[in-house]
């Protein structure tokens, strides 16, 4: 029987699936925003969904535009692969569940890490009973001890802690890790790639949340975890029945972002200090938390590993360390934003106490650092004498 003409409805739908012919490659990355992909017959459907040919199926499975984003940050890392979740919190679930709970393995944690991290792994405690136990991972040592008081199979660290800043040492905790059977994953969020690449160091996960400095922009949520290839494999595997894999047009967003990434953490590395000098010598700061310090207790380890550059991040105390005080300089800032994120173009200020460690009894985070005082400035691309002056401004009146 002869096919009728298509009518203009499905012609319209049918060439709006279809790239424009040509030999010339786009310099950007297409954003293919399709959720299923066809295939001419399912025999070769079926080879990709087998994993026996390289495809795309559907978006929960892979798409075009998040996998070149996976390609540029394991080239970026140093890794062999990389898989992109929908956040920092979900790659960090994945990665710590697939590699080590979902095993009835122990986790070794960094015990001054993201608030909401560490909330995340004591509800794992105790909803699952898993056997979490938490160090200063600075202390290696006490690092030791607890990798030798019963088998382990992941430490977990961040390179710059959220948000006390201090440093650790990748090459020896991964030292450590090995030594005693466990591997190491390391959150360098703070650090991004260009100051450091743990995958070169000894860490077996690389965490990153991309919401942060490699989008840049404050517009993508998402995060990722870099590894091995058998490391993307079982990350692929979460995606699919988990349902957390990045969609394409987030992926886009921040490959657009990464392209300035270098230049713009140069620049808020450079500011950063400026401004924690400054703090130093301010008479409303009780204390300056910020690796480029020399009194910073990981200063010369930092200048070592990171090549001189110390982050965008300073965290401060306030002389008058209260909650009034810190509402009060919050609430008088002008340049920089109240906001509850790093890595953006412009100038923001936390206050961990209600915000990423409000999960933390008050007890507990003062013990760690995180007084009632206590603020972290994420630094941006501004001129720094407006940063500073907005600073003054908002002391003036604490």
């Amino acid at each position: 029987m002869d096919r009728r003409e298509l009518g203009a409805g499905t012609r319209v739908v049918r060439a709006a699936r279809s790239l424009p012919p040509g030999d010339g490659r786009p310099v950007v990355p297409p954003l293919v925003q399709s959720v299923a992909f066809a295939y001419d017959s399912a025999s070769e459907q079926d080879a990709v969904f087998g994993n026996e040919r390289a495809g795309y199926v559907y978006g929960r499975y892979g798409t075009p535009t998040t996998a070149a984003l996976e390609a540029a940050l394991a080239e970026l890392e140093g890794a062999e692969a990389t898989t992109c979740f929908v956040s920092g919190m979900a790659a960090i679930a994945a990665a710590v569940d697939a590699c080590a709970l979902a095993a009835g393995g122990r986790v070794v944690a960094q015990e001054d890490c993201y608030g909401q991290t560490r909330a995340l792994f004591e509800r794992w405690s105790r909803e699952r009973g898993a056997d979490i136990v938490f160090v200063d991972t600075t202390d290696q040592a006490a690092v030791e001890r607890a990798l030798r008081a019963r088998p382990t199979r992941l430490l977990y660290a961040e390179a710059i802690a959220n948000p006390l800043l201090r440093v650790n040492d990748v090459v020896a905790l991964a030292a450590l890790a090995g030594r005693h059977g466990a591997a190491l994953a390391i959150d360098a969020t703070f650090a991004t790639p260009v100051l450091l690449r743990p995958a070169k160091l000894g860490a077996a996960i690389v965490i990153q949340s991309l919401t942060k400095y490699l989008n840049g922009h404050g517009d993508v949520m998402g995060g990722a975890v870099s590894g091995s290839k058998d490391l993307a494999r079982a990350m692929r595997e979460r995606t699919i029945l988990d349902g957390g894999y990045l969609p394409p047009h987030e992926a886009w967003l921040v490959i657009r972002g990464m392209r300035t990434l270098a230049l713009r953490v140069e620049r808020q590395c450079v500011t950063a200090l400026e401004v924690a000098r400054h703090l130093s010598g301010h008479p409303k700061i009780g204390a300056v938390r910020y690796p480029g310090l020399p009194d910073h207790p990981q200063h010369d380890l930092a200048t070592r590993q990171f090549g001189g550059r110390y982050g965008g991040v300073v965290s401060f105390q306030l002389r008058d360390d209260t909650k009034e005080a810190a509402f009060r300089f919050l609430d008088s800032l002008d340049l920089a934003a109240s906001a509850t994120t790093i890595g953006d173009l412009f100038t923001e200020v936390l206050y961990p106490p209600i915000s990423s460690h409000r999960r933390l009894p008050a007890d507990e985070r003062r013990r760690l650092g995180i007084t009632d005082g206590f603020l972290r400035l994420s630094v941006g691309i501004e001129d720094p004498e407006d940063i500073l002056a907005d600073i003054d401004r908002a002391l003036e009146r604490v």
